[in-house]
């Protein structure tokens, strides 16, 4: 569907108006600091910037052509997007505001246990690689944990939204890094007056510890108002500190656990991960020999789900958080498993896997503004205000994909018409196929045995009038 959207130009001019239309993109840019001072309006250089990282066609070719900015110029883009009084984390979370009130709000979906599905913020970090740059700002040395080896660039720490089917990114910010020797280039000298606006607070915010950061983008969230329950986050954000200050926010938290020294409450001593899940198997264990001698033919072997009530230690002098610890084993190892955390313990072991695989269209995310939305190479800019802000534009990007493909593919949102015409769909298609099969029948026995005709459709009509009436009327038989 996108690489048949991105070839026709005119349905992108078009969508993108439509889009901006029916959620007030203008109106939140201007909420959002994005001002007109002289010439072009702000909505249209936003919305020539948007058509051209669709079509994937730099600036200064287009500059070049005057194919799709006759009246829109470099310098006026370059200004629009280096400005330090815009704030695009707001503009994201205000915009993903308006589509779930507008439209995503009303679909609802079950979970397994037939308990209607609540929201989610979502936390991840993905690479932002430069690797030819050698002046971009704030730019620094990370490692890929991925293809396990170094980078330069930044890390894009993004809070996205999600029901489990689409995904709205809400805020973000390219992480630079806390350590001083592995800035690659130092942030650009700012007046007073600049250190009050919304780039110097990013830049701030780059250089802070990532889950430090993470604690800022859910202010964000939470100042839009946006309606979550649960923070689902990987393993870099499981410790304690961090799973405390997101409670402390308001938000539950699921999430997987890494194999660390960290140590858990458990059973009224201090252990690791890897001790809880020796002493849950061994009990596992123990119960199914108990259940085989007392003659339950229920057992099914081995369980590869089992859970443990567990407390997160806090050293301050607040009480320990209460929490659940659910365990996934291998099924070809039994040594080996995956943990995942829960703070809810009124979730049950089924519920916190599904809710935690919702996490997954991050990743989904991640992958189509690298491969189809072109997000590292949007800019090729050296001003980290500039770089931030052509990054928030190919996220707006996605959320207008996601709009548009919940829009065109997800069945729920035809809301009960469809069910209504797919079940009558079904139902002729299954009255045709036996109508064919009967028919069939006739012809196969009228050519193997060579019955008279008489007795043939005396046969059958002795076996018609013993089907149900529902079928009868169906298939135009008489009673």
């Amino acid at each position: 569907m996108l690489r048949d959207f991105t070839n026709n130009t005119d349905a992108i001019t078009s969508q993108v108006s439509v889009f901006s239309q029916r959620f007030k993109v203008g109106a939140i840019l201007r909420h959002c600091g994005a001002h007109k001072q002289k010439g072009i309006e702000v909505r249209k250089v936003f919305s020539y910037l948007c058509t051209l990282l669709f079509c994937g066609i730099s600036m200064n070719r287009d500059q070049k052509t005057r194919k799709y900015g006759n009246m829109v110029k470099k310098d006026t883009c370059h200004r629009f997007l280096q400005s330090m009084k815009m704030d695009w984390n707001r503009f994201l979370s205000l915009l993903a505001k308006e589509i779930i009130d507008k439209d995503f709000r009303p679909i609802c979906r079950n979970d397994c246990k037939g308990v209607q599905k609540p929201f989610f913020l979502v936390a991840d970090d993905s690479s932002y690689c430069r690797n030819r740059s050698k002046k971009v700002e704030l730019s620094a040395k990370n490692w890929d944990h991925a293809l396990k080896r170094y980078y330069k660039g930044f890390r894009m720490l993004t809070l996205a939204w999600t029901d489990g089917v689409s995904v709205l990114p809400v805020s973000f910010c390219n992480m630079s890094t806390c350590d001083d020797t592995k800035v690659l280039r130092g942030s650009k000298g700012l007046t007073a007056k600049e250190k009050e606006t919304f780039g110097f607070k990013i830049r701030k915010l780059a250089k802070q510890k990532m889950n430090d950061t993470l604690l800022d983008l859910l202010d964000v969230a939470a100042a839009a108002n946006l309606q979550a329950r649960y923070l689902l986050c990987d393993k870099w954000f499981a410790n304690p500190v961090t799973i405390f200050a997101i409670r402390d926010k308001g938000y539950e938290v699921i999430c997987m656990l890494k194999n660390s020294s960290t140590y858990y409450l458990y059973k009224g001593e201090r252990r690791k991960l890897s001790q809880i899940f020796r002493m849950c198997a061994k009990e596992e264990r123990l119960q199914r020999k108990l259940d085989r001698k007392a003659g339950n033919d229920d057992s099914k072997g081995r369980k590869f789900l089992f859970s443990a009530a567990i407390s997160l230690i806090n050293k301050d002098e607040k009480p320990n958080q209460e929490s659940k610890i659910v365990f996934v084993r291998n099924r070809n190892k039994k040594s080996e498993y995956l943990a995942i955390l829960c703070t809810d313990n009124s979730l049950s072991e089924d519920q916190i896997v599904e809710y935690y695989c919702s996490r997954w269209g991050i990743e989904t995310m991640f992958h189509t503004c690298k491969s189809f939305l072109r997000l590292q190479k949007s800019t090729q800019s050296l001003d980290y205000s500039e770089i931030h802000a052509s990054t928030a534009i190919v996220m707006f990007q996605y959320a207008m994909l996601s709009w548009l493909n919940r829009q065109n593919s997800d069945e729920i949102g035809f809301g009960e018409l469809f069910y209504q015409l797919l079940e009558e769909v079904q139902d002729t298609a299954l009255f045709h196929a036996i109508e064919l099969v009967l028919t069939l029948f006739v012809e196969t026995l009228a050519s193997e045995y060579a019955m008279p005709p008489g007795k043939l459709n005396e046969a059958m009509n002795k076996f018609l009038k013993q089907l149900p009436e529902r079928l009868k009327t169906c298939l135009d038989l008489a009673a």
